[in-house]
């Protein structure tokens, strides 16, 4: 994968790639990259990666990525499959960009010997819908991914990013960071963001474009008075609440939501030139080689699958045993595990998964629908249902609130106020007020800590 030496402007070699603590510009990359060559001279398996948003661990993945090499992404502190060699890690304090000063590499005393194929990149899956797994892509397959988000966000060596979603997922590295780096568009990279970091930052690197998640497009909203128009702002993983869209596209401008996955990268994508209707109720129309179908169940309503040429290879488990993806995979299409809807366009409004939805009284009912109901009380700031035990209409609902500041309702007043925006059969059964709800690397709520 070469993307240092060829990006296609004349004007890139001046962009630059920052920290906040670090900068270098395109141009200077060449000559980093020869002096890695040293660090990694007898380094030929694979590696696992400590890959943070910093700029030694950007570059660090971007000289992987140039020499082919096979690793694995994960946040610090994790553990190091036997099939990985070699653990990668900066040290976070470094003053200057000399990578025989920020590069930390150690061997796994536990490497089971075994050779991986090169070129080859790995990533946990979420856990958000299970166990986690180790996804695994090819580089060149990653390129294609690359290649689709650039046509469709409409990204440019003017571009002028701000990235503080995690590299070590697939949206802020696929989606976000190496389409940026593939048109020389300039990029501040952004660690533990806060609103706080964030606008701090936004003063001093003044971005054009922001790649988010929602919950931190509605923290925007809450915590930013005044209106700061981007050029653009994507965000993925769960679905925009109720109508912070709208807020948002009038405060801080245009707003695309993408729709992806470990496994299979960017799957669609609206583009900015689209309608602020087709941008607000869907997530777009599939990314070029991208085929979508229904597997209907009600009415126009059915589950995703999808055909990505770009998609992963399989998945391994620790020991670097293929996983067996049985029915969810068929001769090439993917369950994604989400209900949707397709127009007339082919645009993909997602409505759900499949695991946040229940039967009750012989009709389905998502999640979403539910909090969205909720959501619409001036009490309540944030609801998210999930499904734990039975009851006598069948699965249980258990709904978990975040009130309002100075808000005293209480939870009899609450689930009295949800029979007037829903049906009896999605009243949650139980509601639950907390401070705060648990939320996964990724920034989606941690489902599975609410139901255990």
């Amino acid at each position: 994968m070469k993307f240092i030496g060829r990006i296609g402007s004349e004007n890139w070699q001046s962009n630059i790639l920052t920290d906040g603590k670090l900068t270098c510009s395109y141009q200077e990359i060449p000559e980093l990259f020869t002096k890695m060559e040293t660090c990694f001279s007898e380094i030929e398996d694979c590696i696992v990666f400590e890959c943070e948003n910093t700029l030694p661990n950007a570059l660090t993945l971007l000289f992987l990525l140039e020499q082919g090499y096979s690793f694995l992404l994960l946040p610090k502190g994790n553990f190091i499959p036997k099939f990985c060699r070699y653990k990668i890690s900066t040290i976070d304090d470094a003053i200057e960009l000399e990578p025989q000063d920020f590069l930390q590499i150690t061997e796994n005393i536990d490497w089971s010997g075994e050779k991986i194929a090169t070129e080859k990149m790995y990533m946990r899956t979420s856990g958000s819908t299970g166990s986690p797994k180790i996804a695994v892509h090819s580089h060149a397959k990653l390129q294609g991914n690359i290649l689709n988000c650039v046509e469709r966000l409409n990204l440019n060596c003017d571009s002028r990013v701000a990235i503080p979603v995690p590299l070590f997922h697939m949206y802020g590295l696929g989606a976000a960071f190496l389409p940026s780096v593939a048109v020389g568009a300039s990029i501040d990279l952004q660690k533990g963001a806060n609103i706080l970091r964030f606008l701090q930052r936004e003063q001093s690197f003044n971005p054009n474009t922001v790649f988010m998640t929602p919950v931190f497009c509605e923290i925007l909203l809450k915590g930013r008075r005044s209106t700061r128009p981007y050029k653009l702002t994507v965000t993925a993983g769960d679905r925009m609440r109720g109508d912070s869209f709208a807020k948002y596209e009038t405060r801080f401008g245009c707003l695309v939501q993408l729709y992806g996955s470990t496994e299979l990268g960017a799957i669609a994508a609206a583009s900015p030139e689209d309608t602020t209707e087709i941008r607000g109720n869907t997530v777009g129309k599939p990314m070029q080689d991208v085929k979508i179908r229904l597997e209907k169940s009600n009415q126009d309503i059915g589950e995703l699958w999808c055909y990505h040429t770009y998609g992963f290879d399989g998945y391994i488990d620790i020991d670097n045993n293929s996983i067996d993806l049985g029915v969810d995979h068929q001769a090439g299409w993917f369950r994604t595990k989400d209900f949707g809807l397709l127009s007339y366009n082919n645009e993909i409004e997602v409505l759900g998964r499949s695991d946040h939805s229940i039967n009750r009284d012989g009709l389905l009912i998502f999640f979403v629908d539910v909090e969205k109901a909720i959501e619409t009380f001036t009490y309540i700031e944030t609801a998210m249902v999930v499904s734990k035990g039975e009851s006598q209409r069948g699965k249980k609902l258990t709904a978990y609130c975040i009130l309002s500041k100075n808000s005293t309702i209480t939870i009899t007043d609450i689930r009295t106020a949800c029979f007037t925006v829903l049906p009896n059969r999605a009243v949650p059964d139980d509601i639950v007020i907390v401070d705060s709800l648990p939320l996964l690397s990724n920034g989606k709520v941690d489902r599975q800590k609410l139901i255990n």
